[in-house]
């Protein structure tokens, strides 16, 4: 069935061929932010682990003192403008999306903005205050916005054959496109197979700026309060598992490591839960006599005003973690803000 859209993919390859050299050459409109912005971004459509490296390029540069925004598209999203979030806002789900609102409530001390253009939301957040940094979620395919880094995250579990260019796979460019990254990230190292690492490295071994870090479980949290156990606390515990994510066997994988997974339910990415969903959910909760419901962070800002407050609903944060030469990341950030 995939090799029968290959002569789609190849048309679209051209496309996309056509468009880059265009902007290369300057024909194209690119807006010029007044400070800093950083691009964190991928060659595939979603799951990468992008949000937990947005995540992590935050907390650096507050190390830093810097002041940060944060800029996401509003996918799936009531808002059809550039708008600053507002956490506090009891439908700030609805309208500003998951994944923004995931990180503006674990970086309370930073502004995210959210809208359907990348480039006229930064210049919306540049207006509103002078910031030092501007980070763009996923921003590599959003040419009309300049940036001063390019950071690209490879993930390590995903399959090669992955990256043909859609609708063949799941690529929104070739490997070829990685020229104009700055700096290469390869996520999720500790979840594949070392022959897996080695490859990916002979494939990427023409970019100086490789970084492998790896994405680890460290504690579960129980989302309604601050109570929280470390990750092998929670061995043998009996699970049920829910997510709305890119990657759902990733995240069933690792809970499955430590606990006893005793059933599970899958929806789309940035899914949004339903009281009919809900209904669901519980209903196989029950019937699988697991102790806990475990989901991501992502699922987490939707369920936790959805799911009853006497069902024990607990999360599983993810921390990133660099292999090698550690301190490496924070070196690229620090030498482009100082």
């Amino acid at each position: 069935m995939k090799s029968l859209m290959r002569p789609f993919s190849i048309l679209y390859g051209q496309v996309v061929t056509v468009k880059n050299s265009l902007y290369d050459r300057g024909w194209f409109f690119q807006y010029q932010a007044p400070c800093k912005v950083i691009s964190i971004g991928n060659l595939t459509m979603g799951g990468t682990g992008k949000t937990p490296l947005t995540d992590f390029c935050v907390k650096e540069l507050l190390k830093l003192e810097k002041s940060i925004a944060v800029v996401s598209r509003s996918y799936r999203a009531e808002a059809d403008t550039a708008m600053q979030v507002d956490p506090n806002n009891s439908r700030a789900v609805q309208i500003f999306g998951d994944e923004p609102l995931q990180l503006a409530l674990m970086n309370p001390e930073v502004d995210f903005y959210v809208g359907p253009s990348k480039w006229q939301t930064v210049r919306l957040a540049a207006s509103q205050k002078s910031y030092d940094v501007i980070i763009v979620d996923d921003g590599f395919q959003h040419r009309t916005l300049k940036r001063d880094l390019d950071i690209v995250v490879v993930d390590a579990t995903e399959s090669f054959e992955s990256y043909r260019l859609i609708p063949e796979g799941r690529a929104r460019e070739n490997w070829s496109s990685l020229q104009r990254a700055h700096c290469v990230v390869v996520t999720k190292c500790n979840w594949t197979q070392p022959q897996k690492l080695v490859r990916l490295a002979e494939l990427l071994q023409s970019k100086k700026n490789i970084h492998f870090v790896d994405y680890e479980i460290l504690r579960i949290k129980d989302i309604r309060n601050a109570y929280e156990r470390s990750f092998l606390e929670m061995k043998g515990q009996k699970v049920f598992l829910v997510s709305g994510i890119g990657r759902p066997e990733i995240f069933e994988n690792q809970m499955s490591q430590v606990m006893t997974v005793l059933g599970s339910k899958r929806f789309r990415d940035h899914h949004p839960y339903s009281v009919l969903d809900i209904k669901n959910i519980l209903e196989l909760y029950r019937n699988s006599k697991a102790d806990f419901i475990v989901t991501t962070e992502k699922d987490a800002v939707k369920l936790k005003k959805l799911v009853p407050e006497d069902i024990p609903l607990l999360t599983a944060p993810i921390s990133v973690i660099e292999r090698g030469n550690q301190g490496s990341l924070h070196e690229i950030l620090s030498q482009l803000v100082q």
